[in-house]
């Protein structure tokens, strides 16, 4: 079959699946429709979510006679009627496909479509929003099941680690086993709509103080889990989908892993990140030229970015950007962290520990939030030098005494 033919063919089947009200019926055509879009090209796709936003939208005069029903007899039925003019057919569409084999892969394949072309093809936003909201709702924390991750899972979930892993990556079975090795933890969330498919995972290891290298974490032999083990580094956090763009796991997945960590382990008392710095080397580029080889003027430069660079209030860098929102607190530069090629590549080699452990996160996220406020041990506001506007950074008691 050609591909003019499989556009022609995936675009019927759509047509008949939404007449249909039989449910054998239905899931027998949603698994077509199914294999139909994963056989489409890169044109096929663009012109079948073409057809979701122009043919299976909201019928805009039953919407309009629903807003006029309201304004002539404003009422919560009403209210409810505009509610169900302004839902359009491919929700129902996309909610069918789910329950075909497959059809939960076949929509995040279609979300990761939709975000791919949103410079190119923006016209397709109501698309990607409708799908983002089911996703949402199906993908709800309630949903998610934590499960540790060890030498003992089975092979062909511990490869998705090795092909998702996005940090730092996995040089194979023997770099996965020191990964996984008594003094190393991996939790992922898993959904069941996708029992073998990790969701999202994270690595941690468990330490003797808080962690400044990657590549000590990474090569060092294993260490006994003795009274001294105080602290547990979360050192990669992997999004998996990347259909599920946008809707957070991650500090829900942090939380969780604390915990269930301080339980096995009370002799933890400190919860932290090593974390890259994804945007520093980019912003430094724009700024006046400093050497990089000093690493006093390296570090003051990247307080500087991750304190005062800002978009919209928030910090400019993307990791910096999720672990303050999460609450944490800005704890720790570190010169030479990562000299690996994406390390220099990214950042001049700096890392950097975001610390959740001994703090109100609460108080931290509103700080940043809604007064613009980033939380920071002394040292890092320090290190910015005079530069700093004291009314974008703060000292928390912990990090006074920290």
């Amino acid at each position: 079959m050609s591909q003019r033919e499989i556009d022609i063919v995936i675009n019927q089947t759509t047509q008949a699946l939404l007449r249909l009200r039989g449910e054998t019926a239905a899931a027998s055509l949603a698994a077509q429709l199914v294999r139909r879009f994963s056989e489409l090209d890169d044109i096929g796709v663009d012109a079948y979510l073409t057809y979701l936003l122009t043919d299976l939208g909201p019928d805009t005069a039953v919407v309009d006679g629903a807003i006029k029903a309201y304004k002539d007899e404003p009422s919560q039925d009403a209210i409810a009627d505009l509610a169900d003019a302004t839902e359009s057919p491919r929700l129902k569409l996309f909610r069918t496909v789910n329950t075909a084999p497959g059809g939960i892969s076949c929509l995040l394949a279609m979300r990761a479509a939709l975000l791919d072309r949103r410079k190119t093809m923006p016209e397709l936003r109501p698309v990607e929003r409708d799908l983002q909201h089911l996703l949402r709702s199906w993908f709800n924390r309630g949903f998610l099941e934590l499960r540790q991750l060890d030498w003992q899972t089975p092979a062909h979930i511990l490869e998705k680690l090795i092909e998702y892993e996005a940090v730092h990556e996995i040089q194979g079975w023997s770099d996965l086993r020191r990964r996984l090795a008594p003094d190393r933890r991996s939790f992922g969330f898993f959904h069941p709509s996708l029992p073998d498919e990790p969701i999202i995972f994270v690595e941690v290891a468990l330490t003797h103080g808080m962690a400044s290298s990657i590549q000590t974490l990474l090569t060092t032999e294993p260490e006994p889990i003795d009274a001294d083990t105080d602290t547990a580094i979360f050192y990669s956090i992997t999004n998996c989908q990347r259909g599920l763009s946008g809707i957070s796991f991650g500090s829900f997945l942090i939380k969780r892993v604390s915990a269930f960590l301080q339980n096995e382990l009370p002799q933890l008392v400190t919860f932290a990140t090593l974390s890259p710095i994804p945007g520093f080397a980019r912003w430094l580029a724009e700024q006046d030229p400093i050497d990089v080889d000093d690493q006093a003027a390296l570090t003051a430069a990247c307080a500087n970015y991750l304190l005062c660079a800002r978009r919209k209030q928030l910090p400019l860098d993307p990791v910096a950007r999720f672990h303050l929102r999460n609450g944490a607190r800005l704890e720790r530069l570190n010169p030479q962290g990562d000299v690996s090629d994406k390390g220099l590549g990214e950042s001049h080699g700096m890392l950097v520990n975001y610390r959740y452990s001994g703090q109100d996160l609460e108080a931290n996220h509103d700080a940043l939030v809604l007064d613009g406020v980033v939380i920071a041990h002394a040292n890092v506001i320090a290190a910015a030098g005079n530069d700093v506007d004291p009314a974008c950074v703060s000292v928390s008691p912990a990090g006074v005494a920290g």
